[in-house]
């Protein structure tokens, strides 16, 4: 059986802070259940924006050099992608909409991971739980829209200014056990198609 493949992408400015470890929770458990896991922090990287040169049209991929080159590489044979995105001025991160954007480069050819799943995180401030579910549909949005990327969980953390993640070992938990189960099901469903 081939190996499960999940994806993470961080697209926060910090390596270590509230979005990173719920996607690094993520990527634990399904690590657990022998997935092969990569990990991109957005915010150390240079992706830049998209140029609008529309020669992803006829190359299939962006013609950047930038760190985008690497992502566009890891999601061949990606089954799950983990994209975190901290809520910035009531919206996605810059990084955030960098990538989303500079994945338009997938509309061209067919060559977005075929099955591949997502699962959408967010954190912010704000103490209301459902305050940026709009965003939250926004980025499914286009992910289903788009690439064909069908959502199977989202998670969310707010009010993270008094209750950061790292003090939040249930949600730290269940972004784990997310993982796990997501990699157990993938294993079982490759099972059963090889069988």
């Amino acid at each position: 059986m081939a190996s499960m493949k999940f994806l993470g992408i961080v697209c926060s400015p910090r390596v270590k802070g509230n979005t990173a470890l719920l996607v690094e929770a993520v990527l634990d458990g399904a690590r657990k259940r022998g997935a092969e896991t990569d990990i991109f922090y957005c915010g150390s990287l240079k992706i830049n924006p998209c140029l609008a040169c529309n020669k992803c049209e006829t190359l299939g991929r962006c013609a950047q050099g930038d760190d985008m080159q690497g992502i566009y590489d890891s999601m061949r044979g990606t089954d799950v992608i983990a994209f975190g995105t901290p809520i910035y001025h009531d919206h996605v991160s810059a990084q955030a909409k960098a990538v989303t954007d500079r994945l338009y480069a997938y509309e061209w050819k067919d060559s977005f991971p075929k099955g591949a799943k997502a699962v959408i995180i967010i954190t912010y401030e704000w103490d209301n739980p459902s305050g940026y579910d709009g965003v939250l549909e926004w980025i499914k949005g286009t992910f289903e829209r788009y690439y064909g990327v069908e959502t199977v969980a989202t998670l969310k953390a707010c009010n993270t200014t008094k209750m950061p993640v790292a003090r939040r070992p249930d949600l730290l938990r269940e972004a784990e056990d997310l993982g796990s189960k997501l990699a157990l099901g993938l294993r079982k469903a490759g099972s059963a198609e090889t069988r």
